[in-house]
């Protein structure tokens, strides 16, 4: 399944096999690291499903289902779960699909929506990236681990009688025992041996000190530190939307789009989440000026925000976030009556968590040059998973 994924990463850092790290069932890094991802994030890329209800209490409302081809194609076959065909797939899980009904006040269908979108620059996917193994390899405190491993490797296979001592030693490296658990003679020649080589003497004390030291949770909560971390880093796509008439498959609206978010702090467990999050866009609507239907007005948006997450104690998951963004627009075509070609906004999202998956956005808009608020209520529900939510799809 993906969660040998992490086992690839657990392998660098325990010295174990595949088969030995799939035994401790660790956790799946996809659907953890997704889980884990701002709700913002997720709407700039989701890595599964999406459903969504926008504007509710506009005009226009839309009612969205976002998608990935692997998450279809996975679902169809599971096989695919399977890390050495997972890694395959890295364009097609950086690929999003959209597609949705616009209704106007009263609910009547008001024309379709579609749009697709691609991540040009995707850094935050760890379960794949070589930049996230290295990150591992160099790790301060992984590197103890390996020197440490390779140590008592060799001490042991030196000794008269390896098999009983290697048998220990395999249980304390899989997490079934503690130091304090092992014999006194495994004990103190794996002290004896930290403390020969400068590369090991700050573990051999930390061992001393903590006698219920374990070696998996160690490796493991390196590995969640890192993979958190890497989770800050960039992401940028760019895409296309089209929304047609109610009465035809004509296009009404297209929107040629890009989207960057990064994490602007390092991940701290007592600290929120800052992302920096930069929209731009291109919009081509009908001219309504013009009798027939065309693509001839033109409007350019420009969007840059900072979003917080507040987090919660244990689960690190965010609850709360908070946008706070500007928005420029720039009108290229014909002005109509009390148009002006330029346009300023101060924006405001409040993202509230009810549920795991399911994400309530408020957002604001405010005209400072006309004094006029906006305000539109939308509802996110992320599928992370392809269990039985998703099998209901």
């Amino acid at each position: 399944m993906i969660g040998r994924i992490s086992g690839i990463v657990i392998v660098l850092l325990l010295c174990l096999s595949v088969q030995v790290v799939a035994q401790k069932k660790m956790p799946n890094p996809a659907l953890t690291a997704d889980s884990l991802a701002t709700g913002n994030y997720k709407d700039v890329l989701n890595s599964f499903f999406q459903l969504a209800f926008d504007r509710l209490t506009g005009p226009d409302k839309e009612l969205k289902f976002t998608g990935t081809p692997f998450a279809v194609m996975a679902k169809l076959d599971t096989a695919l779960l399977v890390d050495t065909l997972y890694t395959k797939f890295r364009t097609l899980r950086n690929i999003n699909y959209a597609f949705g009904l616009k209704l106007d006040t009263s609910f009547k269908f008001n024309g379709f929506t579609a749009g697709i979108k691609y991540a040009l620059i995707n850094k935050r996917d760890e379960t794949v990236s070589r930049a996230f193994l290295n990150m591992v390899r160099n790790n301060a405190k992984a590197k103890q681990l390996f020197a440490l491993n390779d140590l008592i490797l060799a001490k042991i296979s030196a000794m008269s009688n390896p098999v009983p001592f290697m048998l220990e030693y395999t249980n304390f490296r899989k997490g079934e025992k503690n130091f304090n658990a092992l014999s006194q003679s495994l004990r103190d020649t794996i002290l004896a041996v930290a403390a020969t080589n400068d590369a090991t003497k700050e573990l051999g004390e930390t061992l001393m000190r903590n006698s219920d030291f374990n070696l998996a949770e160690s490796a493991d909560s390196i590995y969640q530190d890192l993979r958190t971390n890497f989770n800050q880093n960039l992401l940028w796509t760019v895409g296309v939307t089209d929304t047609t008439y109610k009465n035809q498959l004509a296009f009404s609206n297209i929107v040629f789009h890009t989207e960057l978010i990064k994490g602007l702090n390092k991940f701290n467990e007592t600290k929120n989440d800052l992302e920096l999050n930069i929209r731009s866009a291109l919009q081509l609507t009908d001219d309504t000026l013009q009798l027939k239907r065309d693509l001839k007005r033109a409007v350019f948006s420009f969007e840059p925000g900072v979003n917080v997450a507040f987090k919660t104690r244990y689960t690190k998951k965010s609850y709360l976030e908070l946008k706070f963004s500007g928005g420029y627009y720039h009108n290229f075509s014909t002005l109509y009556a009390n148009e002006n070609r330029d346009q300023v906004f101060v924006n405001g999202t409040v993202r509230i968590r009810i549920m795991n998956d399911i994400w309530v956005p408020f957002e604001v808009k405010y005209d400072p040059q006309h004094g006029n608020w906006f305000g539109f209520i939308n509802v996110r529900a992320n599928f992370k998973a392809l269990g039985a939510v998703a099998k209901q799809l």
